[in-house]
């Protein structure tokens, strides 16, 4: 199309032009998220870093520029532009555009995201299947070491949000995650065998869920004995204090109540080489 064939088409708002050879179509102004796929196209780069977390739905990954990976040698400057040699092996396709895999997009995120958020973006990586833990251990040795060896990723970001949560309360360990009882045939969220106490998380769920959770949990503490602490969404997030307190009691109340059955109980397990 010629200049005057493209200027024509975005006065009767066909499209509109977003960066340097690229358009888009319709008359709507382009998001934050077009801006940044446009410079990756205009600059034949890599999506990387903060837009390749938004790409590859990372939790805790937000959008702040087009940030792009470019060769050493590439000309001009742009904001976020990462100027660098990607090995292939580092490189995928992600929604038609060339972009870091899981592996080198966690790398890069640990050093622009808090402690905080980035486990979250990590447990959401390996919830994925987009990387190991093997792989980005280098990448934050202090959020790694609050990770128990073996342990499966948290199966949504309420239950990495109520991870963390946890470490806030004095003298509880670390939960155990995805615990099966056998005898219930239940997988439970978080628990904490040696004290007798599980938590259940209660987020989006389906119209039927709340029924499904309530008979499971009736099975587990039928199998095992054990205490039981419901949390919401808004307990862990608008209200992480009193939650915390709230949980801190629960544990003692455990800590304080006889023994329960202990149940069989086993806990998430690796599949195909990668954590799960």
């Amino acid at each position: 199309m010629t200049q005057a064939e493209l200027r024509w088409g975005e006065r009767k708002g066909r499209w509109r032009r977003v960066d340097r050879g690229v358009w888009a179509e319709g008359p709507d102004d382009p998001t934050e998220l077009d801006r940044a796929r446009a410079a990756v196209m205009a600059t034949g780069g890599v999506a990387s870093h903060h837009l390749a977390g938004a790409l590859h739905g990372l939790d805790a990954v937000t959008l702040d520029g087009p940030w792009v990976t470019l060769p050493r040698a590439a000309n001009g400057r742009r904001p976020h532009a990462t100027r660098r040699v990607l090995p292939p092996e580092r490189m995928v396709t992600v929604g038609g555009l060339p972009c870091t895999d899981g592996t080198q997009t966690l790398v890069d995120l640990a050093r622009s995201l808090d402690d905080l958020r980035w486990e979250q973006a990590l447990e959401c990586g390996l919830r994925k299947r987009l990387t190991t833990v093997g792989e980005v251990a280098h990448a934050n040795r202090r959020v790694m070491a609050l990770r128990p060896d073996g342990a499966p990723p948290t199966e949504s970001l309420l239950e990495t949000l109520f991870v963390q949560l946890c470490r806030t309360v004095p003298g509880l360990p670390e939960p155990v995650r995805q615990l099966w009882i056998e005898e219930a045939q239940a997988r439970l969220d978080t628990a904490w065998p040696e004290l007798g106490l599980f938590a259940e998380l209660d987020g989006e769920h389906h119209k039927d869920q709340p029924v499904y959770d309530a008979r499971r949990e009736t099975a587990v503490v039928a199998a095992t004995g054990w205490l039981c602490g419901r949390f919401t969404w808004t307990e862990v997030v608008r209200v992480p204090r009193s939650t915390a307190r709230r949980l801190g009691e629960l544990s003692r109340r455990a800590a304080a109540r006889p023994a329960g059955r202990p149940g069989r109980a086993t806990g998430g397990r690796s599949a195909g080489g990668r954590t799960r």
